[in-house]
């Protein structure tokens, strides 16, 4: 495994000092000693819940190559291999820095309301065809996941892809700053922390921020359809950014047209650069063939031949928990897994995919949107229209989603309970061949439990 940091990197990137000179060669950066592993840097985070100084110990036990921390360290031995800074959050932002600005790769960022993650590793799967990629684990995206993305970048990898999320305002600017993208990609503009933000426009806002860390003559990508596409139209003028845009109208800079949507695959063409080229995608649903357009618009903005990318985007397979299709353990049937999050837009957007599969009966599995202040309950009726077209049966979870239930039609009404493990049971005593299930709500909702329970775990594995 390469080294990542010496002990020169570090002490330039964060400015703070050993107690005595020590070789290091760090292979990894850790801020969890759970999943720590033999040569990464450990660095002491101080959490609302936990304070990383307490597992310096057992971090260096396990065979870190240092410690970061800001506190003297009690037990320790005074040549111990730890790095002292002021601040430890502060050291992992300033390491993330540093990274970025050694680092001589093609970088492109993504934001957006819903699809950040799911198009980050199609972008992944896709680049990969071009060369070696760094990118994001899982939903690293807030401030502690986009600097820890860049302080793991290793030098000499030809491609980072970033992701950047947010719930408050001015949260974007500060880590678009930082990832310091050629190109960013905004998935879409949806009412995702509408508690917190109040409206759609300052949504919009917040995140066309990401095009002011673009450089001049740089590229940012959008769907013609996002709301406030004349604010990203007037934010990439000011920068100087060249704004593209991905659609169905001949208007669009990427245009989608035959678009096939089948139970298994998708299939599309995109003309670009006047090309008309045919993509095929292995997954079902209207919304990964919007998420491939925009990746197909950044593998272009990079230069290289895009005909190599129809074959690494066809490759691509959704994850546990953002739309991957398992089957169910006792019955003969599936559950599409959506579990991992949800705001309306993405609940709408997976209840078409499930009318995709052709099912003999739709089950409809639904927990709480979080974060939507005192918009919930409207955004969550808001759901009913989307639901009674498209389910069979539903089953709901959560304060606010027993406000729907209640107004569904009786013969739709499965069940409502509290949490989702308490509807594990109902849901498996009315199970039939041929079923399949959409489980989706908010991930504190734990929708999981209940695909965990239902699935094969071979499969679930994969």
């Amino acid at each position: 495994m390469s080294v990542l940091w010496t002990e020169t990197d570090l002490t330039h990137a964060t400015g703070g000092s050993f107690p005595c000179a020590m070789p290091i060669k760090g292979t990894g950066i850790s801020i969890d000693t759970r999943t720590i592993e033999k040569g990464d840097i450990f660095i002491a985070i101080i959490g609302e819940n936990s304070d990383g100084h307490a597992h310096i110990q057992k971090a260096l036990e396990a065979g870190a190559a240092c410690a970061i921390a800001s506190n003297p360290i009690a037990g320790l031995p005074e040549n111990a291999p730890v790095l002292y800074v002021k601040d430890t959050l502060q050291a992992l932002t300033d390491m993330g820095r540093y990274a970025r600005h050694r680092f001589t790769g093609k970088v492109i960022a993504i934001t957006g309301s819903v699809g950040k993650t799911t198009t980050k590793e199609m972008l992944k799967t896709t680049l990969s065809a071009f060369g070696t990629v760094h990118a994001a684990a899982g939903s690293h995206n807030n401030h502690l996941g986009v600097p820890l993305t860049l302080a793991r970048l290793p030098i000499n990898t030809n491609f980072c892809v970033c992701e950047i999320g947010m719930n408050h305002i001015g949260e974007i600017a500060p880590l678009a700053e930082l990832v310091s993208p050629h190109i960013a990609i905004i998935t879409e503009v949806a009412s995702s922390h509408l508690g917190y933000m109040q409206n759609l426009d300052n949504i919009a806002k917040e995140k066309s921020q990401i095009i002011t860390a673009i450089p001049v003559q740089g590229v940012a990508l959008v769907p013609e359809s996002i709301y406030g596409l004349e604010i990203f139209k007037e934010t990439a003028k000011q920068q100087q950014v060249h704004l593209q845009t991905v659609g169905t109208t001949s208007a669009a800079s990427i245009q989608i047209s035959d678009i096939h949507l089948g139970a298994q695959k998708s299939a599309f063409q995109a003309t670009i650069n006047k090309q008309h080229l045919t993509f095929s995608l292995s997954s079902p649903g209207g919304h990964l063939v919007r998420n491939a357009g925009l990746v197909i618009g950044a593998i272009n903005a990079l230069g290289v031949d895009i005909q190599h990318a129809i074959s690494a985007l066809a490759s691509f397979q959704t994850g546990n928990g953002r739309g991957k299709i398992l089957p169910l353990q006792e019955q003969n049937g599936l559950v599409l897994d959506e579990s991992y999050n949800a705001s309306t837009l993405s609940i709408r957007t997976a209840l078409q995919t499930l009318s995709l599969l052709a099912p003999a009966r739709k089950i409809v599995v639904l927990g709480d949107i979080m974060e939507l202040g005192e918009y919930s309950e409207q955004e969550h009726l808001s759901l009913l229209p989307n639901i009674t077209s498209n389910a069979d049966l539903v089953f709901c979870c959560g304060s606010m989603m027993k406000i729907v239930f209640e107004q569904l039609p009786p013969p739709l009404q499965g069940a409502w309970c509290a949490s989702a493990q308490e509807l594990i049971p109902l849901i498996q005593s009315i199970l039939q061949d041929n079923d399949t299930l959409l489980v989706k709500g908010s991930n504190s909702m734990r929708m999981s439990a209940i695909v965990t329970t239902l699935t094969a775990p071979a499969i679930r594995k994969n």
